[in-house]
């Protein structure tokens, strides 16, 4: 009997155990009513602090204009400084999906840090969304299902505006480039543009990120007599490298192509210093895109200034991303996934944009712009005129030819 009774007692327990345990199962919150946590990690106070500082703002005022809310949560932001160093983007981004436990990144300019970025969103299982960090690794032989490439990459830079400047502006380039993984990309996919169009590269120059003094190069520059000289940098380096070209004479000489150039680095300088230089942009503020009149509205009214395309590029991408956790009704990364790949929309930046489900670029048209000369400025801000447009298919890679192995 007492044998009896103890195998009873075993059996109750054991239910009693297993009832429990199914209510802690049902009583447990759906992931998908828990909050959805958005993050920029960007570069705050280093070289392209002054261009991408902003980005964070526009990522505010995307959540904002959103609604604030989704799943039926409040949607949560955070901020963070990469400084635009790797190893800190690295640990930053780490931080951010263990700690902080976001759900997306977005931004990460420098290649390096980008590149670690999503690495870390590989091994997380959560989304990274390229902006800041134009390398074509992302959608190559890097590329992993977690990672989405937004607006540009160097290959839309330094094709659009290679071809394009191959055609009208001079067969003998030289080039200045920043010596890392974005600067290489760039010199590669500028040189493969300029041997289309039977140009002659007459010669290269490797310069640290954060270089101040580009007399050396300058001079070696004029010394091959080009007649386009290719700058493939950004934020202070690139204004530096104008300046000097312009007080050395060089500007007189030869037509000057830039890797990447903003409205807020043609303010700091001055007009003067870039009229008359290309670049290719993904967005300029002037224009009709849906949306994009409001957006540059209401960041005017916020900034007293216009934003510059990488802020667009961020507000749209933020937009986007909160679409895809409403469609797919849930922020699980593989759902938002399948909601984001191949989708085809019309916003602020692209206009018809669409998001490439072999390789997760997203393209739209790239644009030709020239910096207007200080007599041809009309408006606070307006810097540029749109004197081309390269529609997505010729501007960006070919998926086929991209590498890109998507998992």
């Amino acid at each position: 009997m007492t044998r009896e009774l103890g195998v009873l007692g075993r059996r109750i327990r054991v239910a009693l155990a297993m009832a429990l345990g199914l209510s802690l199962v049902v009583c447990l919150p759906a992931i998908g009513s828990e909050a959805v946590k958005v993050s920029v990690l960007t570069d705050m106070s280093g070289p392209y602090a002054g261009i991408t500082a902003a980005n964070v703002e526009a990522a505010k005022m995307a959540i904002e204009d959103f609604g604030g809310t989704l799943l039926d949560k409040k949607i949560e932001f955070v901020g963070k400084d990469h400084q635009c160093k790797p190893d800190i983007a690295n640990q930053r981004a780490k931080e951010l999906y263990e700690k902080d436990e976001v759900d997306v990144i977005f931004d990460v300019p420098n290649s390096a840090a980008g590149l670690a970025v999503s690495n870390q969103a590989k091994l997380h299982k959560k989304l990274f969304f390229s902006i800041g960090s134009g390398t074509t690794r992302h959608t190559g032989p890097d590329c992993n299902r977690y990672t989405f490439d937004w607006a540009y990459n160097d290959y839309m830079l330094a094709t659009a505006v290679g071809l394009w400047a191959g055609e009208n502006l001079g067969k003998k380039w030289f080039t200045i480039t920043a010596d890392y993984a974005w600067g290489h990309d760039l010199l590669t996919h500028f040189k493969a543009a300029l041997e289309k169009k039977g140009g002659t590269l007459l010669g290269n120059e490797m310069v640290a990120l954060g270089t101040a003094d580009f007399s050396p190069y300058i001079l070696k520059a004029m010394n091959a007599n080009p007649e386009v000289l290719v700058l493939l940098n950004a934020g202070k380096d690139g204004v530096n490298s104008t300046k000097q070209a312009a007080e050395f004479g060089l500007k007189n000489k030869a037509k000057i192509v830039h890797a990447l150039l903003f409205i807020d680095d043609i303010k700091a300088a001055g007009p003067e210093v870039f009229a008359d230089d290309y670049v290719t942009g993904a967005w300029y503020w002037k224009s009709d895109n849906p949306g994009a009149k409001e957006f540059v509205e209401k960041w005017r009214k916020k900034f007293n200034r216009p934003p510059n395309w990488m802020n667009a590029a961020t507000y749209s991408a933020v937009i986007q991303y909160l679409e895809a956790v409403k469609r797919a009704g849930s922020k699980d990364a593989e759902a938002v996934i399948k909601a984001l790949e191949g989708h085809k929309f019309k916003d602020l930046l692209a206009n018809p944009g669409h998001i490439r489900a072999e390789d997760h670029m997203q393209t739209g048209n790239a644009y030709i712009l020239r910096a207007k000369r200080p007599d041809e400025i009309k408006e606070e801000w307006d810097y540029f005129e749109i004197v081309g447009m390269v529609p997505p298919e010729q501007a960006y890679m070919d998926p086929s030819e991209t590498g890109c192995k998507m998992e």
